[in-house]
This record gives C-alpha cells, structure tokens and sequence, in this order.
C-alpha cells in the first residue's frame, strides 16, 4: 500500500519543544553548549493532522512587488529570507554567507532575547514564538498574564531597535491546532487570546505599522490551512501580518519506523505549502513565512534533492518570504545535515538570487 506522509511532520517539533521548552526553555536552564544540545531546545509532541479537505479551485497569489502593502507587512525585500534553527548558525562558514532570518522560541515568563542575544547582535532577524505551557486561552484572554506577556513584546521591540533590526517576527502560540495545544482551550478562546495579545502590542505602539517593529506570524499545521480547521484558528487581516507553516521530508524515516510494509511517498515542498499558499492568496494575497522545513536522510540523496527542491519553490513563489532549515530532529526522525552532499545543497539555495531577500521594516 502505498501512502503519503503528508502531514507526519510539518508539527513534529512540538516534541522537542514540548519536552524541553514547556519543562522550561528560559535563559540558565540549559547551558549554552555544542549544536547538538541547543537543538534540542525546540520541538514538541507530534499534533494531530487536521482532517482533509476537498481543494477549492487554485487562486492566484499576490503580486508581491516592492512597496505593496503585501511588502510592506512582511517587511521583506529583496527576494526572501534564508535562515535556520540555531544550530545552523555554526554552518555558516560553509555556507558562505550569514543567516538572515533565525527560529527562536520561548515560553510565558521568558525574557528576551536571553541566550540568544548573540543571534541578534549578529545582525540577525528572528521569528520569536511565545508559547503558553500553563495558564489558558481564557487565562491570557482575560488579562492574568497581561503584565508578562507585555513585558515580552515590549523587549522584543527594544531588542530590534538595539540591534538595528528594521522588522522583527512574533509568533503567540507556535501550532495552536496542534494536539500538546488543546489543553489550553478550544480555537475560539486561541483566537481571543491571540487578539488580547495584538491589542497589547498595540495599545503600547509596537507594531511595524503604528512606529513598532514587531510582524504578527500565524504558525498553523500545513495541512490545517487546507482543512475545515484552518478558518477556525483564523484572527482575522488586521490581526495576522504573515502566515507561516512547516514542512519536512519524512518519508525514508517513516518508511523505517513501519512494521506493517507500508512505504511512504517522498513529499514534494508543493504537497506541504501549497494549502498556506492557497489560503493566503484568498486572504489579502497576505506573505508566507516557512518557519522549519527539513528531510532525512533515508536514502542519503533524499536531503540535498529535497533542499534543491525547496530552492526551486520558493524562488517559483514569491509571496514566499522566509525559508528556515530545521538542522535537528523531531518525531523520533533526524534532520540533521552531516553530510557534504547536503551541505552544498543548503549553500546553493543560501545563495540563490531568491533567497537574498533583507528586513526593511
């Protein structure tokens, strides 16, 4: 039988995070140490794929010429950003160039940016995710943690200015249709507290619109975007600037882990972002972000093809902004580029005309 593993890890790194970071992923729990251990900084358990749903007709993305209003949400020219995890930082020799954009992810009661002050220093951007790992939808909607979370918006900001960073990224909730995500409420009560969060930021002016440098990403599960799910975990135009989803080539690891005969097809970058893309194009033309995307290596060429790919897709799409590689593993697979082959594979797309994109604000 032969079936497709779509949907099997675009949220798997809700292990990592959900074993590590809702356990506490603050500055001082964890030494700054080798590559290896800081990966483990981020992940979590693998959420539940959201239902299928019939594909409406294809629409038409956005024009996403310099000086739209689309630009000028994403705050993003030039092409679009290429970055990673923070482990991809120690691959930038070989790369031959300087991440643009980094994943950085804390939880409520963090402080930022902490630890990773350096990846900002550096010139570096970053999508921030803030995610609850206590208090409720209802908790952080009615007010109860207003005195944290605008402390963290508040340094996120004055970090960007610091460190003369036009636009900066923040995600509330990474994967909030996710399955470690259900205990703090249903979608409904995701959505007023996403909004609470907005109404935060903008009550204190700290949106790229209103004199700000903060870009609101709303991270869902890829297959949640083409599902009856996605309109239920929508804020709404003036809430969102971006969307964002993750991506990975699993199918040699799956393939692996099966004790039934079952193999599994390799995913194409169109199978995974083609419901993001989808959505955003009947949303405003609204910019995409791929916050993590990855492959195994199972068989050893499946990697570097699968980055090889991704370069092609998103230099095919522009409303594409942002393309992060998630260098550690997830959902009992590894993503973890060793090898030359894929190491070549990533500094090729890093250098891609499509990838040159900058942060303007």
């Amino acid at each position: 039988m032969n079936v497709s593993n779509l949907g099997c890890m675009s949220h798997h790194t809700r292990e990592l995070r959900g074993g590590h970071s809702r356990l506490g992923i603050a500055a001082g729990l964890v030494a700054l140490t080798a590559a290896a251990s800081l990966a483990a900084l981020a992940g979590g358990p693998p959420a539940l794929a959201a239902p299928a749903h019939p594909a409406g007709p294809s629409l038409a993305l956005a024009s996403t010429s310099n000086g739209s209003p689309q630009g000028s949400q994403s705050g993003v020219t030039g092409g679009a950003l290429f970055g990673g995890n923070y482990p991809v930082l120690h691959l930038e020799p070989q790369l031959g160039r300087k991440l643009a954009i980094v994943r950085l992810y804390y939880h409520l009661g963090s402080s930022f940016p902490g630890r990773w002050r350096s990846v900002l220093a550096g010139g570096r951007t970053s999508i921030v995710s803030l995610d609850s790992f206590g208090p409720s939808y209802a908790q952080i909607a009615a007010g109860d943690e207003d005195a944290a979370i605008s402390k963290f918006l508040q340094q996120v900001n004055q970090s960007a200015i610091k460190y003369h960073l036009p636009a900066i990224y923040f995600d509330f909730e990474h994967e909030p249709d996710g399955h470690s995500a259900r205990p703090l409420g249903t979608p409904a009560q995701f959505i007023q507290a996403w909004d609470h969060v907005h109404q935060l930021a903008v009550s204190m002016h700290l949106d790229w619109n209103d004199g700000g440098r903060l870009h609101w990403v709303l991270i869902l599960i890829h297959n949640t975007w083409s599902s009856w799910r996605g309109p239920s975990f929508w804020p709404g135009l003036g809430e969102v600037d971006i969307l964002g989803s993750d991506g990975y080539n699993s199918a040699g690891c799956r393939a692996g882990k099966s004790h039934s005969g079952t193999s599994f097809k390799e995913t194409t970058p169109d199978s995974l972002f083609k419901p993001v893309l989808k959505f955003a194009a009947a949303h405003g033309g609204l910019p995409v972000f791929i916050p993590e995307f990855g492959s195994d290596t199972i068989p050893p060429s499946a990697q570097p093809q699968f980055i090889a790919e991704m370069q092609a897709y998103v230099t095919a799409h522009p409303n594409i902004r942002a393309a992060e590689y998630w260098d550690s593993g997830g959902g009992g697979c590894t993503y973890k580029i060793t090898q030359q082959s894929s190491i070549t594979a990533l500094a090729t797309m890093g250098k891609a005309p499509a990838l040159q994109g900058h942060t303007t604000g």
